[in-house]
């Protein structure tokens, strides 16, 4: 569990993430949760996104914003496409224009820049605490995703295709083991 900034963020439950996502402070903290909660993606990639980026059926990450220096795409489905395009119609709502391709998805207050990673974990922070969980940080949102497909008997290879990592052994950190996939795997034994 991770406490003051060491060890490895809680993976949560689907209920959990439902809850935590709902009690975040509406508009870009919701919609930020939701990106990184269903593409599996880091805090500091969903963040960086622009519009151009987003296309029905998918986000690309591009090598600019990721850790790997690799893009790729990541496929979302209609609920999430719709939640975005929600968040862009409110956008330009407030900004009185048609955002262009190149502006940011998550706009920092400043708005020249996307929203920076404090300021979410900031508001995860408040939110956590209200809801009495301990050990969840924004790193929660990947490691629930990946440990929730992987939970599902999903081929490593194809999250690893997703999840952009270099090598099944550093995926294979990420994941957590239930107790009760520890006890299938005890009852397969020969």
């Amino acid at each position: 569990m991770k406490t003051n900034r060491n060890g490895q963020a809680l993976v949560l439950s689907t209920s959990e993430l439902d809850l935590l996502i709902e009690e975040l402070p509406g508009g870009v903290h919701t919609v930020l949760a939701s990106v990184c909660r269903r593409t599996g993606c880091r805090i500091s990639e969903a963040r960086q996104l622009k519009w151009e980026n987003i296309f029905p059926g998918g986000i690309t990450f591009p090598k600019g914003i990721t850790k790997t220096l690799e893009s790729r795409t990541i496929p979302i489905f209609e609920n999430l496409y719709d939640l975005l395009m929600d968040w862009k119609k409110q956008q330009e709502l407030i900004k009185g224009e048609q955002l262009s391709p190149g502006a940011w998805v998550f706009v920092g207050r400043f708005g020249d820049k996307p929203i920076t990673r404090q300021a979410h974990g900031k508001q995860l922070q408040k939110t956590i605490k209200r809801l009495g969980l301990r050990g969840v940080s924004t790193h929660s949102y990947r490691r629930s995703a990946l440990t929730s497909a992987s939970s599902k008997g999903l081929p490593l290879k194809a999250i690893q295709t997703l999840s952009g990592h270099k090598s099944l052994a550093v995926l294979s950190r990420y994941l957590e083991v239930s107790e009760q996939e520890r006890m299938n795997v005890a009852q397969a034994f020969a």
